[in-house]
């Protein structure tokens, strides 16, 4: 079965003086009914290199929450996450695992690239098209998913992504209505990120899982 680990949002419980990583139960749900295995990560093992080898994954999953920590007036920040994540990307990377940044996923990649973002209205708890911008995304040398020309997807983020703020070395996939990014690729590595949630009740839920399959199955077959 594949192996994917999920990262896990940052949420501070101040009643207990803790802070706890946390996964929404939608993911188990909606991997195992795909046939994948999910694995969470803790935020703050001390070697995440060491710890990432140890764990036989085939694939990573940058999960939503947490807006990133330098933004301004950010949500619930979680610096020991961002840095965390970003160890994740240098290590997948290196190893050319596939990773799949979801809505924080996606800025976080576009951040960690040199991309930047900007606060946005109306894309909270609401629904809207998305447009792609190119026929065919090659995930693998022998796969290619194809894609329609639009789809309905949800949206949960108070930071947008306009075509000039995507990182130079990322390739724009799909706009909202606004033109605001919905989804990029790297071109030269197993790298996707998209804005919409699909562990969450969706409309795109079908291309959602032939999306996963292209990212995590096909490349690693």
């Amino acid at each position: 079965m594949t192996r994917l680990g999920l990262t896990q949002r940052v949420e501070v419980i101040e009643d207990y003086g803790e802070r706890r990583d946390c996964l929404d139960q939608a993911w188990t749900t909606l991997l195992e009914g795909w046939g994948y295995q999910p694995i969470p990560l803790p935020n703050t093992v001390n070697q995440p290199s060491r710890f990432l080898d140890s764990m036989d994954l085939d694939g990573i999953i940058l999960t939503s929450g947490n807006d990133l920590a330098h933004l301004d007036n950010p949500t619930q920040p979680a610096p020991e996450r961002d840095e965390f994540e970003r160890k994740i990307l240098e290590w997948a990377l290196d190893r050319s695992v596939p990773v799949l940044g979801v809505c924080r996923g996606l800025e976080l990649i576009n951040d960690y690239f040199g991309g930047s973002l900007s606060t946005i209205q109306d894309h909270v708890a609401t629904e809207h098209s998305v447009a792609f911008e190119v026929e065919t995304l090659e995930l693998s040398r022998s796969a290619e998913l194809y894609f329609p020309t639009e789809i309905q997807v949800n949206s949960y983020h108070n930071y947008g992504i306009s075509p000039e703020e995507v990182a130079k070395d990322l390739t724009l996939l799909a706009t909202a209505p606004d033109q605001t990014a919905e989804a990029f690729f790297h071109p030269k590595h197993p790298l996707l990120g998209i804005m919409w949630h699909p562990e969450r009740d969706a409309r795109s839920t079908s291309f959602d899982h032939k999306l996963f399959d292209a990212l995590f199955t096909s490349i690693n077959q």
